[in-house]
């Protein structure tokens, strides 16, 4: 069965080229759509996106946040965007997989709590006058990042630039040394694609991916704890050589890195057209 793919062209990179050629070659319908000129905004009835397929289709997206959970919204297409965004909000995940979790000592706090609560954090959290702050949000309000006692008016400054809501929650834990990231992308509960994406803080994408990591990502895959039908993992090393889950995402609006694009089309497709056939008996 043909499923069509919806993909962010504006988004793909240098792997432009990789995925566009592994839907034709696996015999699917690639779509590329970017984001419409003003005046027009995605929620536009007009549109582009909502015209690629057919109501009803057998769809995948590949996107940004926001064009994803459109998708999601509109429910044209089945199964439309792997974005439950719900089951990805740490609140959720976490009293499923704490256990291998980087940051599995944690508190959680509203944003607006946060400057009142300074010392306390800094002496129950803090190590070497430093906090880990990230959202219970996987819409990436502002990615997770180290606040220090000198500094920690100016970043939470810097993280209300971003308008997140004085009510919101956010994961407060001790930081942690990382050496090494990778992504996985998990289908049917199996995972079927990984890349290297950092090393010792900075961007390292590579088709290096070490079995250990590999090994803990299909041991949370096979979890009775399952997010969406296809959805990533994340898998980091620490300086002191343990792994551990650093995080889960949403596919849809996932970087891939070096993932290999054929073996994603190939084994994503499949579970989309299941899921069609289940809502198509």
């Amino acid at each position: 069965m043909q499923v069509g793919w919806l993909l962010d062209g504006d988004l793909l990179g240098d792997h432009r080229d990789e995925y566009l050629e592994a839907i034709d070659e696996l015999g699917h319908t690639a779509r590329l759509v970017g984001a419409p000129d003003p005046p027009y905004r995605w929620d536009d009835v007009r549109s582009s996106y909502r015209d690629a397929f057919p109501r009803g289709a057998c769809v995948v997206v590949h996107a940004d946040i926001d064009l994803a959970t459109r998708v999601r919204r509109d429910q044209l297409w089945t199964p439309g965007a792997f974005c439950t965004v719900e089951h990805f909000f740490w609140s959720h995940y976490a009293c499923h997989l704490g256990k291998y979790l980087l940051n599995r000592e944690y508190m959680m706090i509203p944003f607006g709590e946060l400057a009142r609560c300074e010392e306390f954090l800094f002496r129950t959290m803090g190590r070497a006058d430093r906090l880990f702050l990230r959202p219970d949000s996987p819409l990436k309000t502002f990615t997770g990042q180290c606040a220090t006692r000198g500094t920690f008016a100016a970043d939470l400054e810097f993280m209300s630039f971003y308008e997140f809501p004085a009510s919101s929650l956010v994961v407060v834990s001790p930081p942690q040394e990382i050496a090494v990231e990778w992504r996985f992308v998990v289908a049917g509960k199996s995972v079927v694609a990984g890349s290297q994406y950092k090393r010792d803080g900075m961007p390292a994408v590579s088709t290096t991916v070490d079995a250990r990591a590999h090994s803990l990502a299909q041991t949370i895959a096979a979890e009775s704890f399952e997010p969406d039908p296809v959805w990533i993992i994340d898998i980091c090393q620490t300086t002191d050589g343990a792994f551990h889950l650093l995080e889960i995402g949403a596919f849809s609006f996932a970087d891939l890195y070096a993932c290999d694009r054929r073996v994603v089309v190939r084994e994503v497709s499949q579970a989309a057209v299941e899921l069609w056939q289940q809502a198509n008996p």
